[in-house]
């Protein structure tokens, strides 16, 4: 049984709908708006069960609280409350009838929870108890009544709009690029020295390099995705001959004999050539870095492209409309 009849067989369970261009259930389930979805698409079976409702009196649920209804439904491995953002987690659990018991364990205890703490259903921005329809805007799932719902619409419009009129400062991304992979490069030195070759180098490279441009650039297009990589593999190299400096400073016998680390950095080539360093274990060292580097870097820019497009993306759950426009 794939995800999608999963989802079904979920959906057709609570009297709920299934929408497959959103990976998400939604419908009313005893007066309550809910919308049951996966946060990571990578594991569907683990999922999130959302809605949105309010004391009168603004109240917030307790620790206590919390704890003491995590501890009473096995199911469930967290409760939170976010303002009028109501959310249990359920354990991962691949099996379709295991994960229908789950479901129906969870929500059978969260609802009467909810009514019994005096929680009544309501709109995530307004807070009135009105009606209410489902909707993913930039990224995030909310229950928006209609006013709420076109205001919401504007100003994600509005948002989209300024940030494509914002120019792109090349000059000032290429720095903070820069900036952004020094961090990169003290992981590498700093796993390196302590015997590991590790692909959070490749994460936080990529991270590092992107995150600096989009600040200091203004905005990050595909012309920065290029200069970023770019970049990417240049100080991931930089980082790789600077931990072969520090291994030849200090292993190698060259600050016994007075050289400073700037000097063994310059005389790595020599050292090479004289097999101080052993070509085998140098030049693979640099093929582990820069395929760390590739598995960090391609879900990094994949993220960020996807994260762009949701920023500018207003979607009713349930329907084909959807807002916003999104230029690369």
């Amino acid at each position: 049984m794939n995800k999608t009849e999963v989802y079904n067989m979920l959906a057709a369970r609570f009297g709920l709908f299934y929408d497959g261009a959103n990976d998400v259930l939604h419908g009313q389930y005893e007066g309550y708006d809910l919308l049951i979805y996966a946060p990571n698409a990578s594991y569907p079976y683990l999922l999130t069960v959302h809605t949105a409702a309010r004391i009168v009196s603004g109240a917030v649920l307790t620790k206590d609280e919390i704890n003491e209804f995590k501890k009473g439904v096995k199911p469930i491995t967290n409760l939170q409350q976010n303002g009028t953002n109501i959310s249990i987690m359920l354990k991962n659990e691949p099996k379709p009838e295991k994960l229908m018991e789950n479901l129906m364990v969870s929500v059978n205890a969260l609802i009467p929870f909810l009514k019994r703490m005096g929680f009544h259903p309501c709109c995530n921005l307004c807070n009135q108890q009105v009606e209410t329809s489902a909707y993913k805007a930039a990224g995030n799932f909310y229950h928006l009544c209609e006013d709420c719902a076109g205001r919401m619409q504007s100003g994600i419009s509005v948002e989209t709009y300024e940030r494509q009129q914002k120019n792109e400062n090349v000059i000032g991304g290429v720095v903070g690029a820069l900036i952004g992979s020094v961090v990169g490069v003290l992981v590498i030195v700093l796993l390196s020295q302590l015997g590991y070759v590790a692909a959070i180098s490749g994460v936080v490279m990529a991270i590092g390099v992107l995150k600096g441009y989009e600040l200091l650039g203004g905005k990050l297009t595909k012309k920065g995705i290029v200069i970023s990589v770019v970049i990417m593999l240049l100080m991931t190299y930089i980082g790789d001959q600077i931990d072969w400096a520090l291994r030849l400073y200090i292993q190698g016998g060259g600050k016994e004999e007075g050289f400073t680390l700037f000097e063994c950095y310059r005389l790595l080539g020599l050292a090479l050539e004289e097999e101080i360093i052993e070509k085998g274990s140098y030049y693979g060292n640099l093929v582990m870095l820069y395929l760390f580097l590739l598995l960090g870097a391609i879900p990094t820019i994949v993220s960020k492209v996807r994260e762009k497009k949701e920023a500018a993306r207003m979607v009713k759950i349930g329907s084909v409309g959807d807002y916003g426009v999104y230029n690369q």
